[in-house]
Parts: C-alpha cells; sequence; structure tokens
C-alpha cells in the first residue's frame, strides 16, 4: 500500500506518515483519520471498476453472439441456460489491463434477465479477485433500476459485506466495507460500441473499519465523476464521520476537474493534506 500524506499550508510541505500536530502541550494524531481517507478513497475505486468491467461485458455484442470474446484484458464467456452467466476471467497469474492496472482472478456473473431490461439483477462473486497488491472479497449486486426523472439511466451497486485485502511483503493487511450507491448515466450513450467517452456520475454512502480497527461512515456530499478512460475517480466530494475519534469528521476532494489525476487532498480541522497512488 502506498501511502503519502502531506500537509498543505500556502506551499505543499511534505510531512511523514506518523503526523501530529501540537498546540502548546496537546498533541493531535490525524493519522486513523487519514488511514480512514485512504482506505474508503481506494474502496471506492475498486468497486466502481468492478462496476466498469461489467457493464463493458454486459454490453458486449460479440460475447452474447459468440459465447466468448476479450473484454479489457479479461477471457468471458457468456451462457444462457439454465441461467444468464458470464464468467471475467483475468487467469491465475498477473495480466496488465488497458487501465495499466494488473489483475489476476475471475468475476462471476448470475443474472435473472438481460441486463438491459428494467428490474435486471447481476449478482457478482470474486474467486482470486485481485487488483495490484489488493484482493477483493464479498459478493455484490448491481441492478438496472430504469430511466431518472431527469430521464437519464440509472444503475444501483450493492456491496453488503466486503474485505479488501492489501498483500505485500509485510503481509496482509485487510479492512471492511459495505456500500449502497447510484450510477447515473451522464455522457457516452450514444457511442454504445465505444466506453472511451463514458462517465457515470456516482452518489450514495459507504461505512466500514479501517485497517487500523477504526469504523467510519462516508456520503457523497458532491457526485463523484466515474471516467471510463481514466484510472481514477475525477472530481466530487465524500463527507467522512468517524464517531470516537479525536478528529471525527473531515471530508475528500477528488481534485481532477479537468484532468484524470492519481491525487486527492483529505480535510480535517480545516487542514488540508495531500495524497497520491501509484497503483489503487
Amino acid at each position: 500500500m502506498q501511502i503519502k500524506w502531506s500537509h498543505i499550508i500556502l506551499i505543499t510541505i511534505l510531512i511523514p506518515v506518523g503526523f501530529s500536530c501540537k498546540k502548546g502541550s496537546v498533541e493531535t494524531d490525524y493519522n486513523p483519520s487519514l488511514t480512514v481517507a485512504n482506505n474508503q478513497v481506494i474502496a471506492e475505486r475498486a468497486y466502481s471498476q468492478v462496476f466498469n468491467i461489467f457493464y463493458m461485458v454486459v454490453s458486449d455484442s460479440v460475447l452474447k453472439v459468440d459465447g466468448n470474446d476479450t473484454v479489457f484484458g479479461a477471457y468471458c464467456t457468456y451462457e444462457e441456460v439454465p441461467e444468464i452467466k458470464y464468467t471475467i476471467d483475468y487467469l491465475s497469474y498477473y495480466n496488465v489491463c488497458p487501465d495499466g492496472k494488473r489483475r489476476k482472478g475471475v468475476i462471476n456473473v448470475i443474472l435473472n434477465k438481460d441486463f438491459s431490461e428494467t428490474g435486471a439483477i447481476a449478482n457478482l462473486s470474486f474467486s482470486d479477485y485481485t487488483v495490484d497488491s489488493l484482493r477483493l472479497e464479498g459478493d455484490n449486486m448491481i441492478t438496472n433500476s430504469g430511466i431518472s426523472a431527469g430521464m437519464s439511466q440509472m444503475y444501483e451497486h450493492t456491496i453488503p459485506s466486503a474485505t479488501l485485502t492489501f498483500i505485500n511483503y509485510i503481509g496482509e493487511r485487510p479492512y471492511h466495507w459495505e456500500s449502497q450507491k447510484t450510477f447515473i448515466y451522464a455522457e457516452g450513450k450514444g457511442t454504445p460500441n465505444d466506453f472511451s467517452d463514458d462517465v457515470f456520475n456516482i452518489s450514495g454512502q459507504a461505512s466500514g473499519t479501517s485497517i487500523n480497527g477504526v469504523a467510519f461512515i462516508s456520503t457523497i456530499d458532491e457526485p463523484l465523476g466515474n471516467y471510463f478512460d481514466c484510472r481514477w475517480i475525477r472530481n466530487g466530494k465524500t463527507l467522512l464521520s468517524i464517531p470516537g475519534q479525536e478528529i471525527n469528521s473531515g471530508y475528500i476532494d477528488y481534485i481532477g476537474e479537468d484532468t484524470c489525476t492519481n491525487q486527492v487532498i483529505y480535510y480535517f480541522n480545516g487542514n488540508p493534506f495531500y495524497d497520491s497512488f501509484i497503483y489503487h
């Protein structure tokens, strides 16, 4: 896991991971809250990408006709009997995908009906599905919710109980996350065979327990911009509630409004902390 936090006041000043702010004889420990923010960003990105991969696969017309195709670096199969089933297979070893991330493992999908139909429900499960050094576990569900009042296509992504585990030379460091999100199709619907211009706006909330055992709740305050041509969430704002901690609230600012960037800023007690990501 790559965590690089900075405390920004007028200019950027690099701060080591073990950070505290001293006022007189009292020190404020920001690290539990910063870890929560980091874990929230990584989970949000990981599962928005699961949605993206799923959407590209179920939208692939060749896959439905031939029964197999390669989609976003995965070998995919399609069956209709006895139920609609997709297998998204990144194989047992890491493969470099079009977004530059390395994936392995399998995403299994079972649907009650074709996903283009309102009311379609897709149940997703993982088998050793790993992105770089992050393994995802726990079933999740994506639903075609139909057209919104604003005449936009909507989808619900429900993650009732997920475990995300960092795997590195230190060992395994898991944390837990659950989420209920709405994905609204904002751009790209007019080019069904070209996903590079697709944009979904994400709203909703999540909760979890960070790798250091701190419980938190997150609520999207400004919709998150999920651009299919960017491996990061580009824009939006998420509020954080961290009950029982010295720093018990703050927010995450995704700052890539006009560009694809791996940078975010966390705000706690009015202080900004810069974070950038190499992998997740």
